[in-house]
């Protein structure tokens, strides 16, 4: 391998790892510590639309919907600490308290698609369940920035909820006066006789909970328990209403208009050669910055067996034996940035690859007002990355790795003057031959970093003007070159 400085950083290292936080300071924000959330509370009593217009909250505001039954069952299925004590609270017939319950959503809010804020739904449902709520986000400086509430008169919600029926077999839905099924005739009164099935012919269904007894029930629950969470949160201006008493377009304008902006606070795109220790310090980024990793490759994959309507498009070309366009690329990215996961940022590893890219990359983000944040490069000498690439050697059938410089096998060890060969290189547990890949050789590493050079750097080029190229270099010890990356995001 190539000089390696090991320990304690110098003091010229000292300084640019200073330098390069200092710099960097602003434009970081409050990245390296905890991004501000948004965190919105969803009410509507049944039948307001809630179903209708979550999916559309989430997907503008890149942050998962919660629901407490969702999370209690995925506590309980993943065993975690909170999730068996909830277990057992169930199985004894009893019900899970509200501490309980608050432990699973602190737990759950931790995960990755969490980072840019949450919806809750179902929670709170009462004052007490709010109070407790707003300590257990304090405790992290934080606090709900918006309670959304649907509105819709109670005699309105009686004629769409208890005229609701269902064919139990396909989940086909049908409804006494906007959506009949052919079977009612005109002025009857609906019944298991008059409801039938358009496909099958089958009896339709009420559910339970859709009859005018039972929703009397409900509403008097929600009325009783819902407004005066309303009113704990009115004096900090956080309660937004909505008429949902109208056509589903005009809702969901009031609804955008009221949403806070998606504020993304890392776009970054990295770069380095092969060899360069992209794959070693991008989970760290990851980590810290709780925004995914973004590889062309899988998110391709991903977009076909998906079977979006870009994914269809990408499958297509790959089965005439075509190349995929940009344009599909580009297009598989702005899919996936909308997943909740990439609510606060993403890193793009593998793309761009070209200026052009770059350029429709910059358009794309440009279209919702965003922007790559830092374009991170980790530099390692040609020489440096030969020794390191072609030296590597791996055992087929487990997946160790070997290295003749640094991480000798114990076979190359008994002749340490030999030249490697399939001979002497040989798995320390098996006494198995080792390989190379064939993109480990010096001839196809020489292409590799050729096409690396002629591409890359253009693309640094194309960003440097804007301030946001960040260089490390990368032929240093590990823990170095982390303190330099950590010191920049």
């Amino acid at each position: 391998m190539g000089a390696f400085c090991c320990g304690k950083p110098t003091a010229l290292e000292e300084n640019e790892i200073k330098n390069a936080a200092s710099e960097f300071r602003g434009l970081r924000g409050d990245i390296a510590g905890k991004p501000e959330r948004t965190i919105m509370i969803l009410f509507g009593p049944p039948g307001a639309g809630k179903g209708t217009h979550a999916p559309k909250i989430v997907e503008k505001l890149g942050t998962p919907q919660l629901s407490t039954g969702d999370m209690l069952r995925e506590a309980v299925s993943a065993g975690t600490e909170i999730g068996k004590k909830a277990k057992a609270v169930m199985e004894s017939g009893g019900l899970v308290s509200d501490d309980i319950v608050v432990g699973i959503i602190r737990d759950r809010i931790k995960e990755l698609d969490c980072s840019a804020g949450f919806i809750l739904d179902g929670f709170p449902r009462t004052v007490a369940q709010a109070c407790m709520l707003d300590e257990m986000l304090k405790d992290s400086g934080e606090g709900v920035k918006q309670v959304l509430a649907l509105e819709v008169p109670d005699s309105v919600l009686t004629a769409r909820i208890c005229g609701r029926w269902v064919h139990k077999a396909s989940g086909r839905s049908y409804h006494a006066d906007n959506k009949k099924p052919k079977s009612l005739p005109p002025g009857a009164t609906p019944t298991v006789d008059n409801m039938k099935d358009d496909e099958t012919g089958e009896p339709l269904m009420q559910r339970a909970d859709d009859t005018e007894e039972a929703l009397a029930k409900r509403l008097k629950g929600y009325h009783e328990q819902t407004v005066p969470i309303l009113e704990h949160y009115q004096p900090q201006g956080i309660v937004v209403k909505v008429n949902a008493n109208q056509d589903m377009d005009t809702i969901w304008n009031a609804i955008d208009v009221e949403l806070p902006a998606r504020m993304r606070r890392s776009i970054m795109i990295l770069f380095g050669p092969p060899g360069a220790g992209k794959g070693t310090h991008a989970p760290k980024i990851v980590e810290k910055l709780r925004t995914p990793q973004l590889s062309t490759g899988d998110m391709l994959r991903e977009a076909v067996a998906a079977e979006t309507d870009v994914g269809k498009k990408a499958k297509a070309v790959m089965e005439s034996g075509g190349l995929v366009s940009d344009e599909i690329v580009v297009g598989i990215i702005k899919d996936r940035t909308k997943a909740p996961d990439c609510g606060a940022g993403f890193l793009l590893d593998g793309f761009p690859r070209t200026v052009e890219q770059a350029k429709m990359l910059d358009s794309m983000l440009a279209a919702t007002g965003e922007s790559v944040k830092i374009v991170l490069a980790l530099e390692v000498p040609d020489s440096v990355l030969t020794e390191r690439i072609c030296g590597r050697w791996v055992h087929k059938a487990s997946g160790r790795s070997y290295h003749v410089t640094n991480k000798k096998p114990k076979s190359l060890e008994k002749d340490p003057s030999a030249k490697p060969s399939t001979a002497n290189m040989l798995d320390d547990e098996t006494g198995e031959p080792l390989m190379q890949r064939a993109d480990d050789t010096e001839e196809a590493l020489t292409k590799r970093l050729k096409g690396y050079h002629e591409q890359t750097v253009p693309i640094l080029q194309h960003y440097e003007p804007k301030g946001i190229v960040k260089r490390v270099d990368a032929n240093r010890d590990m823990d170095i070159i982390w303190s330099s990356i950590d010191a920049i995001i």
